[in-house]
């Protein structure tokens, strides 16, 4: 309610009670005393209410921020140092080294994977055809062993393996996985190599290939025989034969071999024939090879062989022709090849002079 509703219901409060009253004796004075009432009242009620002065919002006190209580830096947990792996020192293969004086004993020792190296004492010792896989057979297969193993002739050419005249004379015989094999210095004679070699890797169609077998110093002696007495005669005793074996012969060496074809060799060096599931051979390398009268020197005519290289030989007077090469195979080299006196030429292929796959390097083919 407003001041000026305040006053009138104020007057109306006094004047009722005087009305009321209605002319007494005391009227006049009652009028002149409501009068000064209503008037007093008017002015307190229209006085303004006095302002009271507000109260100063205090400034806050300012919050003293905390000091923040450092983090302390984590520790480092130091990362382990690695202890190194124990380098293992390398365990040398105990050199185990016997002497022979027998066929049989060869054979043992070979089997004995214990020993790496062999012995032969100078000698002559009759051998069986290896073929037949005889007690006096160089049938070399061991293909269990896990060391390699040397075995040399006590003196360069001092021991003689003899066939004894036999035919189909098989002197030794690489097959069935024979491998990290090592012989030196030795000498075959007196056998015919009736359709097979003097020496022969593969050649038995599902046996495991002969790999990493090196041949060094050897000799064929021109007792050893063939039936290639004129040009046109059948290319089939060869001195040394690679062929067929599951896999392919492989990783072979053969470094100064030397071949005396006076006996009438079909070739020094003969790689031929495989089937579907026998290759034949690859990685092969022949070093310092010499070779004298055979009817062909160095013959290759099979379409699985790769990697093949002949690196040095010498040629003498070779009935047919010093190298042959038919159905070509891939990266074949004949390199640094003299030959002089061959019958019909130093080179023939069928395939022209530069046949497929094959690579000729500084060779005198006479």
């Amino acid at each position: 309610m407003n001041r000026r509703a305040l006053a009138v219901l104020a007057a109306v409060l006094l004047i009722v009670p005087v009305t009321v009253a209605a002319r007494g004796p005391n009227y006049q004075a009652q009028i002149n005393a409501l009068t000064a009432r209503v008037a007093a009242l008017e002015a307190a009620v229209w006085s303004p209410t006095p302002t009271v002065a507000p109260t100063a919002t205090p400034n806050p006190t300012p919050t003293v921020p905390p000091t923040p209580t450092p983090t302390a830096s984590p520790s480092l947990t130091p990362s382990p140092t690695a202890s190194p792996t124990p380098t293992s020192t390398p365990t040398d293969t105990p050199t185990v080294t016997i002497r022979v004086t027998s066929i049989a004993a060869l054979l043992n020792a070979l089997a004995d994977n214990s020993v790496t190296d062999i012995t032969v004492a100078d000698g002559t010792y009759h051998v069986s055809a290896a073929g037949l896989q005889r007690s006096d057979s160089l049938w070399i297969g061991f293909a269990g062993r896990a060391n390699p193993v040397t075995i040399r002739a006590e003196t360069p050419g001092g021991v003689t393996f003899d066939g004894g005249g036999v035919l189909y004379f098989g002197c030794i015989s690489f097959e069935n996985g024979a491998h990290d094999q090592t012989w030196v210095g030795f000498r075959c004679a007196n056998g015919q190599a009736t359709e097979t070699g003097i020496i022969t890797f593969g050649g038995y169609a599902g046996l495991a290939a002969p790999h990493h077998i090196t041949l060094a110093d050897w000799m064929i002696d021109g007792s050893c025989t063939g039936r290639a007495t004129s040009i046109s005669a059948p290319t089939t005793d060869h001195a040394v034969y690679f062929s067929q074996a599951v896999g392919g012969p492989h990783d072979i060496t053969i470094d100064g071999l030397t071949v005396d074809g006076s006996g009438y060799l079909a070739s020094a060096v003969h790689f031929y024939h495989h089937d579907a599931a026998n290759a034949n051979a690859w990685n092969v390398t022949i070093r310092d090879l010499t070779v004298t009268g055979t009817q062909q020197a160095i013959i290759i005519w099979d379409s699985t062989l790769h990697d093949i290289l002949v690196d040095g030989a010498r040629v003498t007077n070779a009935l047919d022709v010093a190298v042959r090469y038919e159905d070509p195979g891939t990266r074949i080299t004949v390199a640094n090849v003299t030959s002089t006196g061959s019958g019909q030429a130093g080179f023939y292929s069928s395939l022209g002079a530069n046949p497929p796959g094959l690579t000729l390097v500084n060779d005198e083919l006479h």
